[in-house]
């Protein structure tokens, strides 16, 4: 498809004048342009007409020959591409035989060859009528090419305007990339909106640019850039003013919706100091409510839709960071209340330590008194005592032990949680089998018997742990049922990158309805007959979770219980846990 250049209208005008004037200027034919002259033939013409007549013929033939080679050449060049090309070179022919017509002009004028000029003349003649002849079916197929052309053309304009909007916005994309990255460096509010302003200020042309905060009904400008002037200069100069001074700032704060104004002016009663093009974005946070806006004032003109596009980014950008500087003063300021209670709480864990071990102390005193003075009661004594006293002098004696254990229950439940378990690689196997051995007597006596698989080594207390499993292994030698006892002890991983264990027994069960109950402190239920505290899964509790893991039962009554509880999993590799 050819696209023809579009023609300049001055460059055929100065082509018509010259070949106007020109002529004029040849000796005699100013003056004689438009005298009628009866002489019959041109060798009576006085002899600058000749020269003139004769001149012109033969540039007129060396011109059209020229016009038709170049033609050619053109049709020869392009004849792949060029669209009617015999046309093309039938009006090349055509030319070439006007340019004949005129140099046999010359030629008769020196040799008579009139037969000779005839011919040339009416191959001249069969030629023009030809090209004419074979030019108007042309028409449709000329304007169906024109039109084509036309779209070409349209839609190569278009082509340039999607690459300029690609590069406008590839030039967004960069400011908005470098206006994030410096965002990125700010930490306070203010430090944050000049980051904005000074990327935003060159890239929109604007001649001034601020930030304005709410406060309740009042707007305080937090940050400004370039040089307000007029009405604008005068409310910023303020710490605050009433929203309401500034009619667009309020419908936008108030709205949510941004205004572009070309022309301040043209607003129904705009302020006179207030000109040029006037752009407003809101600042929102997270849930859309609106926090502030960003004004910009640059010279009267439109505002394009990618410079929309870019402060309504930027507003958003520095809603953001406002938000995220907020969150960074917010979470400083929980972070040293979290210390400072963290402070407070390791002092009165402290306290309670120290309370604990003397309370225990102080209980424990007048307690052993009780229980010695008992014994001496009763090894001196008993023999004096009828039945009735002997039995109140051993309830006064295992009150007494009864009241020891549960001081040393309590301290045990306290310091489950105050005091920092003493990590090391403990070793399970051993753990149990020390435990075993230690109730030895009570296994004997209740003919129960305990079997484990293979358990692992964790990282823990070695003595909570070992309370731990005490614990829940005396618990099965309380609660028994008519049937000797037994007790299975398990580990096996969950998945979940912790320890299952579980410690199983035949003994009585527990109702669904207190499977969580027992754990809460003193929390003994029916079994008053049977020796305790009623903290000992409370204990167990307290240790399991001193730990990072759970302790839950399951248990269906007459048929025993199943104690399981979780630890974390040593991850593979840690070098073994020690402690000075």
């Amino acid at each position: 498809m050819l696209t023809r250049p579009t023609p300049s209208l001055w460059r055929t005008l100065a082509i018509a004048g010259v070949g106007l004037t020109a002529p004029l200027l040849w000796p005699g034919v100013l003056q004689n342009l438009l005298t009628f002259d009866a002489r019959p033939h041109l060798h009576a013409a006085p002899r600058a007409l000749d020269v003139l007549t004769l001149t012109a013929d033969l540039l007129i033939g060396v011109a059209y020959t020229v016009i038709a080679g170049i033609l050619g050449w053109i049709v020869y060049r392009n004849r792949q591409h060029l669209p009617f090309d015999w046309v093309v070179l039938a009006f090349g022919l055509f030319i070439v035989a006007c340019g004949m017509t005129h140099v046999m002009h010359i030629v008769t004028r020196t040799w008579p060859l009139y037969w000779l000029d005839g011919y040339v003349r009416g191959l001249t003649a069969v030629v023009s009528v030809a090209t004419a002849a074979a030019l108007p079916p042309l028409i449709p197929r000329v304007g169906t090419l024109l039109t084509a052309e036309r779209t070409l053309v349209r839609q190569q304009r278009e082509l340039e305007r999607s690459n300029a909007a690609l590069r406008e916005a590839a030039e967004r994309s960069d400011l908005l990339a470098a206006l994030g990255d410096a965002l990125q460096g700010a930490r306070t509010g203010a430090d944050v909106q000049r980051a904005a302003l000074d990327q935003l200020g060159p890239a929109l042309h604007a001649s001034s640019m601020i930030v304005v905060l709410l406060d309740g009904s009042r707007a305080r400008p937090t940050m400004v850039w370039g040089q307000p002037t007029g009405r604008t200069a005068d409310l910023i100069a303020r710490e605050s003013f009433d929203v309401q001074e500034a009619p667009v700032l309020a419908r936008t704060l108030q709205t949510g919706e941004a205004t572009y104004l070309e022309e301040y002016q043209r607003l129904p009663g705009a302020h006179p100091d207030l000109q040029g093009a006037y752009g407003l974005e809101p600042i929102l946070d997270a849930a859309g409510r609106v926090m502030g806006g960003v004004a910009a004032w640059r010279r009267a003109g439109p505002w394009t839709a990618g410079e929309q596009d870019l402060l309504r980014r930027a507003a958003g950008t520095v809603g953001l960071a406002l938000e995220r500087a907020h969150a960074i003063t917010e979470l400083a300021r929980q972070h040293e209340q979290l210390t400072l209670s963290n402070r407070n709480l390791e002092r009165s864990n402290a306290d309670l330590d120290r309370f604990a071990a003397i309370a225990s102390h102080d209980l424990k005193a007048p307690i052993r008194a009780v229980t010695s003075f008992a014994e001496l009661l009763s090894a001196k004594y008993a023999s004096g005592l009828d039945e009735r006293g002997q039995r109140y002098l051993a309830q006064v004696r295992a009150n007494g032990y009864h009241m020891e254990r549960l001081v040393n229950d309590l301290l045990t439940y306290s310091r489950a949680a105050v005091t920092d378990p003493v990590l090391t690689d403990v070793p399970l196997d051993a753990t149990v089998q020390a435990v075993l051995a230690r109730l030895r007597p009570d296994l004997n006596a209740a003919r129960a018997t305990v079997s484990t698989g293979a358990l692992p080594v964790v990282v823990g207390d070695a003595a909570q742990l070992d309370r731990l499993f005490q614990n829940l292994v005396g618990n099965a030698l309380k609660y028994r049922s008519g049937a000797a006892p037994h007790v299975q002890i398990s580990a096996a991983l969950d998945g979940e990158g912790l320890w299952r264990f579980d410690v199983t027994d035949n003994g009585q069960g527990i109702a669904p309805e207190y499977h969580e109950r027992i754990f809460d402190l003193f929390a003994r239920l029916h079994h008053r007959d049977v020796e305790g505290t009623g903290l000992g899964l409370a204990i167990c509790r307290r240790i399991v979770e001193h730990h990072g893991g759970r302790i839950w039962l399951t248990s269906t009554p007459g048929q025993g219980s199943t104690f399981s509880f979780t630890l974390p999993v040593r991850p593979l590799g840690a070098p073994p846990t020690t402690t000075d």
